[in-house]
């Protein structure tokens, strides 16, 4: 996954452009593979960014990988994979996930997409039901802080993020770090108490988080599959999405991959708990 997946929001204007106008001439091709999951004809197109771990990676596999070969085999669909290249983007522009190719109709849906995109793209994107919740994680294990109670150390974040955010306005003293791993050396070097991370890199950083701490809903969100607001295919991956044996094959998934088990949550992240902050 990116360095950090939920920066303040940004514009998403051009992206929206981009798709109305031709999707084509708005960014590089991405590529396919297909993998064999099923006798039938049928295709089920997925498109997963080429170097995003946990998530997936081209030739690495990763939990999205994982999980659109678990919904071809479910919907009885061979799957192929469109890999979306990595583009040259800032720091938070590079959280801003890339939906032109699902508008051009180069793929049926992409995967964990949070909720507030369908804000983003009201008219052009539905959601499914949340197969998975992320969101930022407490490190050291042992950590005492908690939002809402006195913590006389200092916490490392990210600037520019919700965590960040809600940590200022909570009034926690707070260190800022350029990443991720920046995070887990000041809190390993004594140079922080405590750390917020997003959960997902974890699995990367080889880190264990504080499995007792309980995030405001701010810090969580919900992720789903997004498709085309045309589709017909929504439906059935919803049915997926709420069978017993779907979810136990996420979570089977998460463990595998070292991604905290969180979600999906009754209440996450929204703009409104973002405003209230």
């Amino acid at each position: 996954m990116p360095e950090d997946p939920r920066p303040l929001p940004t514009a998403c204007s051009l992206l929206a452009a981009c798709a109305a106008l031709g999707l084509a001439a708005c960014g590089q091709a991405p590529t396919d593979r297909s993998i064999d999951t099923s006798a039938s004809t049928a295709t089920l197109r997925v498109c997963l960014p080429e170097n995003d771990p946990p998530r997936a990676r081209r030739g690495g596999g990763g939990l999205d990988a994982d999980v659109a070969g678990d919904l071809a085999a479910g919907l009885g669909r061979r799957l192929t994979i469109v890999w979306l290249p990595e583009e040259e983007q800032t720091d938070i522009e590079s959280t801003d996930i890339d939906f032109r190719p699902l508008f051009g109709g180069q793929c049926d849906l992409q995967l964990s997409v949070p909720t507030g995109a369908v804000e983003r793209f009201r008219g052009w994107l539905v959601l499914s039901k949340p197969y998975y919740g992320a969101g930022f994680e407490l490190i050291p294990e042992d950590s005492a802080f908690r939002f809402g109670s006195a913590f006389p150390g200092t916490v490392a974040v990210r600037a520019n993020t919700v965590a960040h955010l809600a940590l200022n306005v909570a009034g926690v003293d707070w260190s800022q770090q350029s990443s991720n791993a920046g995070i887990v050396q000041a809190v390993a070097e004594g140079r922080a108490a405590a750390g917020l991370v997003w959960g997902p890199q974890l699995a990367i950083l080889d880190v264990d988080p504080n499995a007792d701490f309980e995030a405001p809903p701010v810090l969580h969100w919900n992720l789903h599959a997004a498709f085309r607001r045309d589709t017909a295919l929504r439906g059935d991956v919803d049915r997926l999405f709420a069978s017993k044996e779907f979810q136990a094959e996420v979570g089977k998934r998460l463990i595998e991959h070292r991604i905290p088990i969180r979600g999906p949550f009754e209440s996450a992240h929204s703009t409104a708990d973002l405003l209230a902050l």
